[in-house]
């Protein structure tokens, strides 16, 4: 093994241990590895500026612009308003539209907005038709994981191999093609109709019936909160017992104490009479909450940290809304965030795998897949609602949707998938696509920006630029020959698995699009080594890089909803490990059966 190629696996080893820990944002890993083989003196300058060229990161960001205009003008909202509507209590039913809503969109829309988009309105008709959300929740990632994998622009895996592949100089030499829009479109379909049969016969009796914070959203019993209500003088309950109270606004909850001027009173409940400026400190559910809000009668407040907190006098809304992966939040104590201030609302509760915890919140440090009660003036909420990756639960976002602009968002869509039938090039099409969606108003300029998800852009710049190193030192030359030694003898249908079984075992632990770039060069030199067409090859990577779905962990999809599915992380294991074994199998023998190993 040479100087370089000991660099290169070195590089790779501990980038792979700093994606799995995530010390560092993914990005500047990967970015930080490139770094280091330029310095090194392994890759040249040009050589990692090739990423900055390469046709996939282009692609993608207009993907995100796309993505945006179809969300921004109510496209993909009018179809969740559509399912909530259209179960009408039945599980079967509602699992149906669950898998086949996203399966279509997902192909040409990038699938992390849709589960971003359609995840409240699923557990809107979850909680509207008395169905389990842990039923249903897993299937909305899995249906939009398995329809990325019908297009090149369904998932950024697929770009990414693609452009791995064109850049390799072996993919080069043997003159093959670069992959059209719906190259891989047969093989995504067969992967489609196996995942879905699954999932609606077998999976969805694997998935738990699981309190989830959708559950805990609409049951008082199951989701409380600690208030603070304060008679008022023009009460009607102002002089009455406490139980006519608890029989009107306070009707389900419970009275935990009675402060009069200060002082606890001890008395039964049975015999307390409220008098004006009674403080009662009382337990109710979310809904509760905003019942509370809604009567003249009391004063409602909260008490975050032990002293009580007078609300404002204009109007209050509450929210309840998800932090995801991505958000500002992450990581941060609510008085490092100094929340109060940032967007003039008051944290209310936070909710962490189903535990409700109300106390020492300013302390505690936020985690993605938390769900906070939020509480304040619809400006907060906008500000709140503008943060990157915060996703609202019971409170829809405010900002008008562009709806007159819808046809226009569509046309550049359908436009888009048309060109794509023509093999009319994809980078094109997706460029021409985001430049009329900002032109024609769908989306502003900043908008479209802010919806470009640069760390994934990054993210592949830097691997691309690792995928090089692996190829111009004859790293993955020697890594394909020291595993095709073993798996050779069985023959080249065997090194197809094994690729594709390595993509997918990978994936599950790893960034699947790191995954995605590191086994391309691998995968086209074992090929070679075998005398076989490398696109086959390719294609394994691809669609085992994008089958993760053992772990919530492996792709972003899977981590929005293990949060709130209120799930556990065998649940994605019980369900998944099947479905990763079944797609294995298919793999094996559709794969070189659609494009031949030996042409």
């Amino acid at each position: 093994m040479e100087l370089n190629q000991i660099i290169v696996l070195s590089v790779i080893a501990v980038s792979m241990v700093f994606f799995v820990k995530e010390w560092l944002p993914v990005e500047i890993t990967a970015l930080s590895a490139a770094a280091i083989l330029v310095i090194t003196g392994v890759l040249s300058i040009n050589d990692l500026t090739m990423g900055f060229s390469n046709t996939a990161p282009i692609t993608i960001g207009c993907m995100f612009v796309l993505s945006a205009a179809l969300e921004r003008t109510g496209v993909i909202d009018r179809l969740a308003n559509w399912l909530v509507n259209f179960a009408k209590g039945s599980l079967y039913r509602a699992l149906a539209l669950v898998l086949l809503i996203p399966l279509p969109l997902s192909a040409m829309v990038n699938n992390t907005p849709i589960v971003v988009i359609l995840l409240p309105a699923v557990i809107r008709m979850a909680r509207s038709n008395r169905l389990p959300a842990s039923k249903m929740l897993i299937p909305l990632s899995f249906a939009t994981i398995l329809g990325g994998t019908c297009t090149m622009v369904g998932t950024s895996t697929n770009l990414i191999v693609g452009g791995a592949a064109m850049s390799n100089q072996q993919w080069i030499d043997a003159g093959l093609p670069a992959f059209s829009l719906f190259s891989i479109a047969p093989m995504g379909i067969i992967y489609a109709v196996i995942g879905v049969v699954y999932i609606f016969f077998i999976g969805v009796r694997l998935l738990p019936k699981r309190e989830s914070l959708s559950e805990l959203i609409d049951t008082d019993m199951q989701r409380e909160y600690l208030l603070q209500a304060q008679v008022q003088e023009e009460s009607a309950y102002n002089h009455r017992p406490l139980l006519d109270l608890l029989k009107g606004p306070l009707r389900g909850m419970q009275v935990l104490e009675v402060r009069r001027r200060g002082v606890n009173l001890t008395d039964d409940i049975n015999s307390i009479v409220l008098t004006t400026g009674d403080r009662l400190l009382v337990r109710a559910g979310s809904q509760g909450v905003q019942e509370l809000h809604q009567s003249d009668d009391i004063a409602v407040g909260f008490e975050p940290l032990g002293g009580l907190a007078q609300l404002e006098t204009r109007e209050a809304i509450i929210m309840e809304g998800i932090i995801g992966p991505e958000s500002s939040l992450g990581g941060r104590t609510v008085s490092e965030i100094k929340f109060r201030q940032r967007y003039n609302l008051l944290l209310l509760a936070i909710h962490r795998h189903g535990k409700n915890i109300t106390s020492q919140l300013e302390s505690l440090p936020l985690e993605f897949g938390d769900t906070l009660l939020v509480e304040g003036p619809r400006e907060g909420i906008n500000r709140l609602l503008e943060e990157k990756d915060f996703v609202a639960l019971t409170q829809p976002e405010s900002k008008p949707m562009r709806r007159n602009k819808a046809p226009i968002a569509l046309a550049a869509m359908g436009g888009f998938v048309v060109g794509g039938f023509l093999g009319v090039d994809t980078a094109l099409l997706a460029l021409v696509g985001a430049l009329a969606v900002v032109i024609l108003g769908c989306v502003k300029a900043q908008e479209a920006y802010t919806s470009i998800e640069w760390r994934i852009l990054f993210l592949i710049i830097g691997m691309l630029a690792i995928g090089r190193a692996m190829d111009v030192t004859g790293t993955a030359a020697f890594l394909a020959t020291h595993i095709s030694v073993l798996v050779l003898p069985l023959g080249a249908v065997a090194m197809l698995s094994a690729v594709y079984f390595l993509a997918s075992f990978l994936t599950e632990i790893v960034s699947n699009n790191a995954v995605a770039a590191l086994l391309t060069p691998i995968a086209i030199s074992m090929a070679t080594i075998a005398g076989a067409s490398p696109i086959p090859f390719v294609v394994a990577v691809m669609f085992g890089a994008s089958a993760s779905f053992a772990t919530p962990i492996g792709y972003q999809t899977n981590t929005y909803v293990y949060g709130a599915g209120g799930y556990r992380f065998s649940d994605f294991l019980k369900i998944g490990i099947p479905l990763n074994l079944i797609l294995w199998v298919t793999a094996t023998l559709v794969i070189p059966w659609i494009w031949p190993l030996f042409p």
